[in-house]
C-alpha cells in the first residue's frame, strides 16, 4: 500500500503511517499522531454538550504503525515529471504508474535525460567556478 499527498501540485509520497479505526493517515512525523487523534476526538465531541477531557480520550484511541510502499526511482521519476491542478487527476496518474498501466513515452525518456544532462553540467559549471 502506497500513499501520498499534493505538494505545489506534485505527488509526495508518505514513508509512515497510522491506521485508526479502518482508516490509514499518512504521517511526517510522530506529532501528527497527536493531531490526528485530536480531530478524531474533536469530530466525536462536536456534536455534544457535555464535557470531556481531551487527554483520555486522545489516550482511548489504539493506533497501528503501517510502512508505506514507495515507488521505485523510475516511477517516482515519472511521476513528478508532471505537475497537476486536481487531486483526482493526480490520484489516477499515481495509481496508473503505480500499477505499471502507465509507461513513458520515448520523448518523456529524452527530456528527462536532456534535464539530467543540464543539471549534471550546470554542476559542474559551478564547482569549475569555485575552485
Amino acid at each position: 500500500m502506497y500513499k501520498f499527498y499534493s505538494k505545489n501540485g506534485q505527488a509526495q509520497f508518505y514513508e509512515h503511517g497510522v491506521e485508526i479505526d479502518g482508516t490509514v493517515y499518512g504521517i511526517h512525523a510522530d506529532r501528527d499522531i497527536l493531531r490526528i487523534k485530536r480531530r478524531i476526538v474533536n469530530d466525536k465531541f462536536a456534536e455534544t454538550d457535555g464535557d470531556f477531557d481531551m487527554d483520555t480520550e486522545i489516550a482511548k484511541i489504539k493506533h497501528t504503525d503501517i510502512t508505506f510502499e514507495q515507488p521505485t526511482a523510475e516511477q517516482l521519476s515519472q511521476i513528478q515529471s508532471k505537475t497537476f491542478d486536481s487531486m483526482s487527476d493526480m490520484k489516477q496518474y499515481v495509481q496508473s504508474v503505480m500499477n505499471g498501466d502507465e509507461t513513458m513515452s520515448q520523448d518523456e525518456i529524452n527530456a528527462m535525460l536532456l534535464l539530467k544532462i543540464a543539471e549534471m553540467e550546470v554542476a559542474i559549471t559551478n564547482e569549475q567556478t569555485t575552485n
